[in-house]
């Protein structure tokens, strides 16, 4: 994981491209996320932190063949193996992760509303609200568009979750002593659990065809690998430093994490803003995931449809190599395609927002799981990225290293094996 300084002339280059890797990594500190490190650290303290730590790796060697992916094909995760290996393969990949990430979207959805519960706003109020700033967003513009509000909310999102550990005045002592302490209770069935449900929530499906499609959308080139490659060490780092401080958060409010009366009682000792600083975190931590989650699903089904609702249609009538007529049809179909997307995009979330007002509190206890499902959900992903990825017709002739490639499917297998490993121990 070499990051390159640039040189000042760069820069300006460097912050033109900057967003893909950096957003996705901070959506995966999601509600889901925080909540599985909230109750790692109510459960075991710091002793999860290890974990946390030797995850980085993994993090980046996934989603830094996501990013070479959309780069170097110059297509998104659906698009490129619709390309590869049919519309069928293309749909089995992309439904299962859709499937799963509405479940995500309740989670979303149950934790920004318990975290505006701490400063008095119910459910029945800010999931409507929430819902329509969600859709507002992308019915306002391009990706360039969203993009900036993303990056704006992920920079609140790293100062409250940061904020949240520090008022709380962790030993630094116990941290280092316990928490980087590779001698930890593996054997712990507990600790097992919460174990596998963290590498499900480090490393998501939906991450993949983010990455890779938002590369695309960004018409990010060769020559933007390692802006790319750098931005993606940089966001594994810090976006599992911010797990740390869930884990650290836990061991003082874990426990009450999805119940919001209990957790406002709980934030009462560490004075009047606690309240404020959580709701923050638990806020742009499902806001910036739904978003990311949403573009990515929506994503996913629409290129493995094969709909033109992005840049392509609009390259190939700028480029003028079409008649008229033929200008005008792909004008239409690029039109109606758009217009499909929204629509899937909004009425993805519906159910999602209507359980969360009536069972938020029920579901949430239910995200230990949706973790390890991830980890199973990953496999088909994961394998199909590598694939594609090591595939030089579909690479254009720039396939990844076969050292590098190595490593990724040594990383797959040990992460798939903890997956299966969790999935029998259930039996």
């Amino acid at each position: 994981m070499n990051i390159e300084i640039a040189k000042p002339a760069n820069i300006h280059r460097i912050l033109s491209r900057i967003g893909p890797a950096w957003i996705v990594m901070m959506a995966d500190v999601d509600v889901a996320s925080v909540i599985t490190g909230l109750q790692s650290g109510a459960a075991f303290g710091y002793r999860m932190i290890f974990i946390m730590i030797i995850l980085i790796p993994p993090l980046f060697i996934v989603q830094n063949a996501a990013g070479y992916l959309g780069i170097f094909s110059g297509m998104g995760m659906g698009e490129a193996v619709r390309t590869r290996y049919g519309k069928k393969l293309a749909m089995l990949v992309a439904v299962p992760m859709a499937s799963t990430d509405v479940l995500s979207y309740i989670a979303e959805y149950s934790g920004m509303a318990i975290g505006l519960s701490l400063i008095g706003i119910p459910p029945i109020i800010s999931i409507p609200i929430i819902f329509a700033i969600h859709n507002g967003i992308i019915m306002a513009g391009r990706y360039h568009r969203i993009e900036r509000v993303l990056l704006l909310i992920s920079l609140v999102l790293v100062i409250s979750i940061v904020s949240s550990a520090v008022m709380m005045r962790p030993s630094l002592i116990d941290i280092v002593r316990i928490g980087l302490n590779p001698l930890q209770p593996y054997t712990n069935r507990q600790y097992e659990t919460l174990l596998i449900a963290n590498i499900g929530a480090v490393i998501m499906p939906f991450m993949i065809f983010y990455q890779a499609g938002a590369s695309v959308q960004k018409h990010m080139i060769k020559e933007d690998i390692r802006i790319s490659r750098n931005e993606t060490a940089v966001g594994s780092i810090v976006s599992e430093i911010l797990m740390v401080m869930t884990v650290i958060a836990g061991t003082f409010i874990g426990g009450y994490a999805t119940d919001p009366a209990l957790l406002d009682r709980a934030l009462k000792p560490f004075g009047s803003l606690a309240p404020y600083i959580m709701a923050a975190g638990f806020f742009t931590a499902g806001f910036l995931a739904l978003i990311v989650i949403s573009l990515a699903s929506t994503w996913g089904i629409a290129e493995a449809l094969g709909w033109k609702f992005h840049r392509h249609g609009r390259y190939l009538i700028r480029k003028g190599d079409l008649s008229e007529p033929e200008m005008e049809s792909a004008r239409k179909n690029m039109i109606s395609d758009r217009r499909k997307f929204l629509i899937l995009y909004m009425t993805e979330s519906i159910p999602a927002a209507v359980i969360a007002i009536l069972a938020s509190s029920y579901l949430l206890s239910l995200v230990i799981d949706l973790m390890i499902v991830f980890v199973i959900v990953l496999a088909p992903v994961g394998l199909l990225l590598g694939l594609l990825v090591s595939d030089a017709r579909v690479m254009k002739g720039n396939p990844m290293k076969k050292w590098y490639m190595a490593i990724y499917w040594i990383t797959l297998a040990i992460i798939e094996s903890a997956g299966v490993y969790s999935l029998i121990m259930s039996m």
